[in-house]
């Protein structure tokens, strides 16, 4: 994101980020390309899986290849977690669907961070 953008966001009095203020459903790379980086680092998850109370289901985005004149197309990779659960032995993989659903930035509920903290053994 650009230094004016984040100066435009910062200065308002309830400086939210754009994914969450929209009320038209996001693609992933719609999504991506408002985050730092275009979201190389971020964890992201789709509408339809929270909605079906998979709360502990994302991709930690790898690397991001942005197309097309306003960067709403391309390809995203991934470590995908499922069920609090790293798949593929931590390789990065292609996210599917990136136009098909509603994409929003992943934040751990508290139940989840409880959960994931329980289970880390010392």
């Amino acid at each position: 994101m650009s230094a004016i953008a984040k100066e435009i966001l910062t200065k308002s009095a309830n400086a939210i980020p754009l994914i969450s203020q929209s009320a038209r459903p996001k693609s992933l790379y719609r999504a991506l390309k408002v985050m730092d980086g275009n979201g190389v680092g971020e964890t992201v998850t789709t509408t339809k899986l929270l909605n079906k109370g998979f709360s502990d289901c994302y991709f930690k985005v790898t690397s991001v290849q942005l197309r097309g004149a306003e960067l709403t197309h391309g390809r995203a990779y991934g470590v995908e977690v499922w069920k609090g659960k790293v798949l593929n032995e931590g390789k990065p993989v292609e996210i599917r669907g990136g136009l098909k659903w509603n994409w929003v930035k992943y934040t751990p509920t508290v139940e989840h961070i409880h959960a994931t903290a329980s289970k880390v053994v010392v």
